[in-house]
């Protein structure tokens, strides 16, 4: 119970300071980021053919395999093989799939092709869907432009045709504003940077002192629960309960004390001798020993 609480307090504790994302590995964090349906003359497989083509991009921060895992369209669906470690997409890292309907060259070849789709649709190896925002116009689909996530000056995303074809890379390849660019300009005066600042001052501040209140509280109860124990310890021998002194014993002890101070305890120096006495009654309890003389009758 005592390291109970300090261990969970230690946990939390520790927890506030980690990045949670670096501690997860999740399919979930796999998307459809950047397709191109009509492709002649451009991105080549390893063949040197040309075709429309699939990019998945995982934007979380552990390695994630796709083994098992299902490319959907229309009519049509793709599960990708088990067993090629190229199947594992490394941190913040992408993975092209050739939409060319021949799955006869190789893990990353799909069996269908875009020609007759506006979806694609991404689902785990379990079956459960993954990522089914990415639908399109077929009409929009222009030769040699691919379609696909893009963010703009204001840092939101959006599906449209992309000022470039990037294949195996970030969508975004112009001049990105810094996000404390984006601050500055939404909040010129630095009136939301301050109150933002006093509140997380204040709640860190109100979390330190019910912290340490309940610290507090929880070793003010372990010293008491200490100090009980080791208090019940004292009338304890062997685990067995001591033998209570009787009041006789203790008068006893009483007259010796008186005895040595007048120094009528003419054998021993230093020593005092109490016997238990053999019977029920004890003349250390009987009032004539208490008086010095006897009353006067009348």
């Amino acid at each position: 119970m005592t390291g109970k609480p300090l261990y969970i307090f230690t946990i939390i504790l520790i927890s506030q300071f980690l990045p949670l994302p670096a501690l997860a590995q999740s399919i979930k964090d796999v998307r459809i980021n950047e397709i191109q349906v009509h492709n002649t003359d451009g991105f080549k497989d390893e063949y040197g053919r040309a075709s429309g083509w699939i990019e998945l991009h995982n934007k979380g921060y552990g390695k994630v395999n796709l083994a098992g895992c299902i490319l959907k369209i229309k009519g049509s669906e793709y599960v990708i093989p088990r067993g090629d470690p190229a199947t594992v997409i490394a941190t913040k890292g992408y993975r092209v799939f050739f939409a060319g309907g021949t799955p006869d060259k190789g893990t990353f070849h799909t069996n269908f092709t875009l020609d007759d789709t506006d979806f694609i649709e991404f689902y785990d190896a379990d079956g459960k869907l993954i990522d089914n925002q990415f639908r399109f116009n077929p009409a929009d689909m222009m030769e040699g432009i691919s379609f696909g996530w893009f963010e703009d000056h204001d840092g939101k995303e959006k599906l449209m045709n992309l000022p470039a074809t990037t294949p195996g890379s970030s969508n975004n390849t112009g001049e990105k504003t810094p996000r404390a660019e984006l601050f500055r300009k939404a909040d010129p005066a630095g009136v939301v940077l301050t109150l933002l600042s006093i509140a997380i001052v204040a709640i860190v501040l109100t979390l330190l002192f019910f912290i340490f209140k309940y610290m507090g509280n929880f070793h003010i109860r372990a010293t008491v629960r200490k100090a009980e124990r080791a208090r019940k310890a004292q009338f304890k021998t062997g685990g067995e309960k001591s033998r209570v002194i009787t009041n006789d014993e203790l008068a006893a002890i009483a007259i010796a004390l008186y005895k040595y101070s007048e120094k009528l305890h003419d054998k021993e120096n230093l020593v005092l001798t109490i016997n238990e006495a053999s019977k029920v009654y004890s003349p250390w309890s009987s009032k004539i020993y208490g008086l010095r003389q006897y009353p006067t009758k009348k």
